[in-house]
């Protein structure tokens, strides 16, 4: 909205500077975005104003601001009084969305033109003049935030009904070239014949006024709201009058926005010949009055010595009706322009601190409670964070949403254990209508979009929770299970120079890095039994992560399936996840072992493996066979290949041996290995497995 410097000071005392009035206009909470020169108005003001605040669009409202800081009396401008016969045309509400309604007939000359010094401001908004009748209406809503609308008495038909419209029902609004159809249920202004007005919104082209109107019907009404912006936005209008109905007009204007048009209109030498106002089936109630403690002011706002006197003298400023209640308490009654945005005793709080102004509050810090240490789970987070950042990975966000497309593209069908979803019933996108019961799709997703804006190398983590159906969950309908999820994609260039595409060895590095930051034993197993996400994991290349037998997380390479549906082209990308549970699971003890007088020994162990047989059966066949000094048994190379024109790989295994007093002789040592191989024969050989010189 735009308000020349001269025009406001017509309304109420302000700084002839046209620097520190923009001062006190951003002072009050009337963000002034731009001052320009006008040629006879001193400066003209853009004014971004509050989304609540519709008693601030009109001149009246930012006057009652100033007003309110200063103490100055506001001037309101000359409004007649409404003629005390009836309008001859009947005018009936049938709709409960609309409060009260007027009709005030008048009649003048035909082209009559307002003086320019009257139409100034309405210039300076923005507006083009283009006659008596619209200048006025203009005129009366830009200044007392209380649109109006005129419709030429000759093309109304009948009796003015305000309803809702039919199914089909067409209307031809202004400024269109055709008629459209309205939504059914719109609230419409209409005759015995037509629509003439969408209601708070915009008229129509049939009933509009000319330059040769004589008659003119001139509607004020109160609608809801919330009707109007619906309204507004399912048609694709915006007008001036649709953003100060929908963001609630004052109800009290009605009859004076009438009074302020018919005052205009009389200069120019129209007569009103009658009037009538018709209230809505339901009137809109009074509001509450609101208990506002005296203690609870000076509290709030740390001005101990504010008086209940000077408390009532400031709200009475901005239209506020204030009695004792007794014991330090005062009933305030909201005026008609507020009813809207107050409704509780913080927001007599805010207008109170704008009337004294925030720059003149007291500064305190406000007393608020010692914090409290991080938690375990915390601590133990903030470490697993430090691990996957120092590995290279960046902290995503995703949805909890998805749609139905993204589990038909994980080929997830009716009796998969992904198959059930929490549901919304009224999702407005139809591909957010699903809570997720697993983050793999999404993690997938950051893969491709990445890789769509030619972003190969992708290395992302989230901290987050799926949703599973339960009615006998405490909310009666799911679960929520939180998780850390962990995704990488793309070669990567190391310090040797080397580019080595991510495998599942490099997530099974990531659970042992994990596992020493938190204190636990996780473990790599094969695949668990029921495992959710199996189908979606290469079946040759995962496995499940366990601690103390029980299945805390699952890791390996995303099946190839589920990467050719996500259009991901030339990677594998490879997954974890891990239960948010192990951020409370007790760590292990500390336990001191004396280091070993003489350094341990290692072998090397390779074995080719089909690839029906993984690498941790091998392994745990390797570690049951050998003697008790064998320290430990891990996978430390995978070379993949091919022999008889079928796919292999070769792993290597570390066999670390304990020495003692005496050091064991490399006889014994190799005497072990062969014992393990031989038993590894034995148990794989069969399958395909074979030891690799």
């Amino acid at each position: 909205m735009k308000i020349a410097h001269h025009t406001l000071s017509r309304w109420v005392d302000v700084p002839e500077d046209p620097r520190a009035l923009r001062s006190l206009l951003d002072d009050v909470g009337i963000e002034v975005k731009r001052a320009e020169p006008h040629p006879t108005l001193g400066t003209a003001f853009t004014l971004e104003l509050l989304a609540n605040r519709g008693d601030h669009h009109g001149i009246h409202g930012v006057a009652r601001e100033i007003g309110g800081r200063t103490g100055g009396e506001v001037r309101v401008p000359p409004v007649a009084a409404l003629p005390s016969a009836p309008c001859p045309v009947a005018a009936f509400v049938d709709d409960p969305r609309c409060f009260a309604y007027s009709l005030v007939l008048l009649e003048g000359p035909a082209g009559a033109v307002l003086p320019s010094d009257v139409v100034a401001p309405i210039e300076v908004a923005g507006q083009k003049s283009v006659g008596a009748v619209v200048d006025a209406t203009n005129l009366a809503s830009l200044e007392l935030g209380q649109p109006t609308h005129a419709f030429d008495a000759d093309k109304v038909t009948g009796c003015v009904r305000v309803r809702a419209s039919v199914e089909g029902e067409r209307a031809w609004l202004l400024f269109t070239p055709e008629p459209v159809v309205l939504p059914a249920g719109t609230l419409v202004i209409c005759d015995d014949v037509s629509v003439l007005a969408v209601a708070g919104v915009i008229g129509c082209e049939p009933s509009k006024t000319t330059a040769s109107t004589t008659r003119v019907l001139l509607e004020s009404a109160t609608f809801e709201p919330v009707t109007v912006r619906k309204t507004a936005r399912a048609l694709g209008v915006h007008t001036d009058a649709a953003a100060r109905f929908e963001r609630g007009a004052d109800p009290s204007a009605m009859i004076t926005g009438a009074g302020r048009v018919v005052a205009l209109l009389d200069r120019v030498g129209f007569v009103a010949r009658g009037a009538s106002v018709t209230s809505g089936p339901e009137p809109l109630p009074e509001p509450a009055p609101i208990d506002l403690s005296i203690q609870g002011v000076q509290r709030a706002l740390a001005c101990p010595d504010l008086s209940a006197t000077e408390i009532e003298q400031r709200l009475t400023r901005y239209g506020y009706r204030c009695t004792s209640s007794g014991h330090g308490r005062l009933s305030v009654v909201v005026p008609p322009h507020r009813r809207w945005d107050v409704a509780f005793v913080d927001d007599l709080y805010e207008d109170l601190a704008r009337s004294i102004g925030y720059n003149e509050l007291p500064t305190s810090i406000p007393r608020v409670p010692h914090g409290v240490s991080p938690s375990l789970a915390e601590r133990r987070k903030s470490r697993v964070d430090a691990v996957l950042v120092a590995a290279g990975f960046y902290e995503v966000i995703t949805d909890g949403f998805y749609g139905r497309a993204t589990r038909e593209r994980l080929g997830v069908t009716e009796g998969h254990p992904l198959w059930a979803h929490v549901e919304t019933t009224n999702a407005l996108d139809r591909g957010y209508s699903l809570l997720k019961n697993q983050a793999l799709a999404q993690a997938v997703d950051a893969v491709a979009v990445n890789q769509r804006m030619r972003t190969e190398v992708v290395r992302a983590f989230e901290w987050t929770r799926t949703f599973h159906p339960d009615p006998s969950a405490p909310n009666g309908v799911c679960t929520e299970r939180p998780l850390l999820w962990v995704i990488a994609s793309g070669a990567e260039v190391d310090w040797a120079h080397a580019s080595r595409e991510p495998d599942a060895w490099l997530m099974a590095g990531l659970v042992r890095e994990i596992s020493a930051a938190l204190g636990l034993r996780l473990e790599l197993r094969p695949v668990v039994d029921g495992e959710p996400l199996a189908s979606l994991l290469h079946p040759g290349r995962s496995a499940s992560v366990v601690r103390d037998g029980a299945r805390v997380g699952v890791l390996g390479e995303v099946h190839p399936v589920v990467v050719r549906s996500a259009k991901i082209k030339r990677a594998r990308p490879v997954y974890l996840e891990l239960d948010a549970s192990v951020l409370d699971l007790p760590g292990a003890p500390v336990v001191f072992v004396e280091p070993d007088t003489y350094q341990p020994a290692e072998r090397s162990l390779a074995f080719t493996l089909p690839i029906r047989v993984t690498a941790a059966e091998v392994g745990a066949t390797l570690a049951a066979s050998g003697p008790s000094w064998v320290r430990s048994v891990t996978p430390v190379d995978v070379f993949h290949h091919e022999e008889a024109g079928a796919p292999v790989r070769t792993v290597t295994y570390r066999i670390v041996m304990n020495q003692e007093d005496p050091p064991r002789t490399a006889e014994s040592m190799n005497a072990a290995c062969d014992a393990m191989v031989r038993a590894v024969a034995s148990a794989h050989g069969p399958r395909g497995v074979a030891q690799r010189a």
